[in-house]
Parts: C-alpha cells; structure tokens; sequence
C-alpha cells in the first residue's frame, strides 16, 4: 500500500489492524511513503503490530498514486502482490479466500472480490459495487467500466511488471494496469464474496468530476481502443455516456452512482 501526507492516521491505524488480523498473514508487508508523512502517521507506521519487519520504502517527494505503488510492486518478493488503500479495511479472511482461489485454479493471474462501501463505521455499509465473477464476464465488463475492485485485488508480480507495471494516469491507474495486464493474457476472477469494506468520504464525487477528471476519462477511453478492447464505436458509446456526467455538480453525480453503479444495501 501506499500513504501519503492528508491521509487520516486513525484510518491508516484501522487498516493495518485487519491486514495484521488476517486469518491467513501476507508473507511481507510493503508500505510505500508517497512524500514526507505528518507526525500522526509516522508514529502509525513506527507501531505497526506485524509478525515480519514491514519493508518501508520511504520516497523523497509525492509522486501519487500510480508511481508509488509501482515501486512497491519492484520491492515485492514473492510471486503474489495484494493491493491494499490505507483508509479501507479488509475482511479477517480476505487473503484466505483469494487464496484458496489460487489453488483451485492454477490459470489465475488477476483476482479481486466484491466490495462494501461506508462512510463511518464498517458495519453501516450502505452500499456495494459488485463487479463480474468470472473471466468471460469480465472481458465483457472491461469494455465499459473497471472489471476489479483495486482495494481487493491480488496479482501476479511477474505478468504485473511485464505489463509495464503502475504508472502516473489519476483516477485511473488501476483499469489502465489491468487491462494491459488482460491484453498480456491475465486469466481473471473476482470472488463473490465481499473482501474489503471501502471507506467513502464526502469529498469522493467531488474529486470524480471536472475538467481535470474529464481528460483522464478521455484518456482512459483512448487507452482501451489502442489496446483494441473497443473500437471507434465502443469509444464513442463510452465517451457519450460517462464523460457529460463528469461535469455535473457532486450532489448529482453521487445520486447516479447510486443508482446505476452501485447496489444499495437494504
């Protein structure tokens, strides 16, 4: 996982306390420091409860998102990497399940899971973004939204960085990873069960709109046609009907979510 500076430590806190209380325990724990950290969460990362010795790449400037992890997906030892965001909380066998998914199934390479999203405390969760379970559905998906959950993802390290690894694409760092991972041969899955519960603040639809956003978007949509996973006319069923939702106000935006991209939880 990556933090940075404005992240919360008592959020932090919590997430490292579900990968610690994890049924079945990664081998390694890599945090990458994305830019110098508030005093809050160096004193986190200082009490970290972990069998292993957590390797702390610590980098000298916030380089976001995409580059961050990148690096510690190169740090990683072993042949399988989870993914994680630090204010999100994982299920206490989260990394059971996905492992034993592995083992039925030596084709995998790309495996993520459902997940519930709250706003305070994870047992309110109001609602969840299901995302398709098997590798046919997938591709399907892929061509209009992000097939995976990042927050739940495992990945194989060698095919990850084979692809070309993570790299600087804001909002969209992890579709544009998986689907060059796809294009590579990924044989994906995604568990039916819910493996993290996803923490969403007020200012979540907020960053999900705008000019700025709106560019990556386009991008994102140019990505997948030189990947060849749409053609023009897929491009332009895409860029009609996500890019204007963009430039609505947050209230609005939220309120679609809602009721197309999410499964509220009754």
């Amino acid at each position: 996982m990556s933090v940075y500076a404005k992240e919360n430590p008592s959020f932090f806190s919590q997430c490292l306390k579900s990968i610690a209380d994890q049924t079945v325990a990664p081998d390694e724990l890599i945090i990458v420091k994305d830019g110098p950290l508030t005093d809050g969460l160096e004193e986190v990362i200082g009490y970290i409860d972990f069998p292993n010795k957590p390797n702390i790449i610590s980098l000298p400037e916030n380089v976001t998102q995409g580059p961050a992890r990148a690096e510690g997906v190169k740090a990683a030892k072993n042949e399988w990497i989870a993914i994680m965001d630090s204010d999100d909380i994982c299920v206490p066998d989260r990394f059971e399940k996905q492992i034993s998914m592995i083992e039925r199934d030596g084709r995998l390479s790309l495996i993520g899971g459902q997940i519930s999203e709250f706003a305070s405390e994870p047992g309110r969760a109001a609602a969840a973004r299901a995302v398709p379970l098997d590798h046919a559905s997938i591709l399907k998906f892929s061509r209009r939204r992000n097939p995976f959950n990042c927050m739940t993802v495992m990945m194989r390290r060698d095919l990850a960085i084979s692809a070309g690894n993570f790299r600087h694409f804001p909002w969209f760092e992890d579709y544009d990873l998986w689907m060059r991972m796809i294009c590579k041969g990924a044989f994906c899955a995604n568990h039916p069960d819910v493996l993290t519960y996803a923490r969403v603040g007020g200012g979540m639809y907020a960053r999900r709109r705008g000019v700025s956003y709106v560019r990556s978007e386009l991008r994102m949509q140019r990505r997948l046609r030189e990947l060849g996973v749409i053609g023009f006319a897929g491009y332009v069923r895409n860029v009609a009907v996500r890019t204007p939702a963009r430039l609505l106000p947050a209230k609005t935006l939220a309120g679609l979510y809602n009721i197309f991209a999410r499964k509220n939880i009754t």
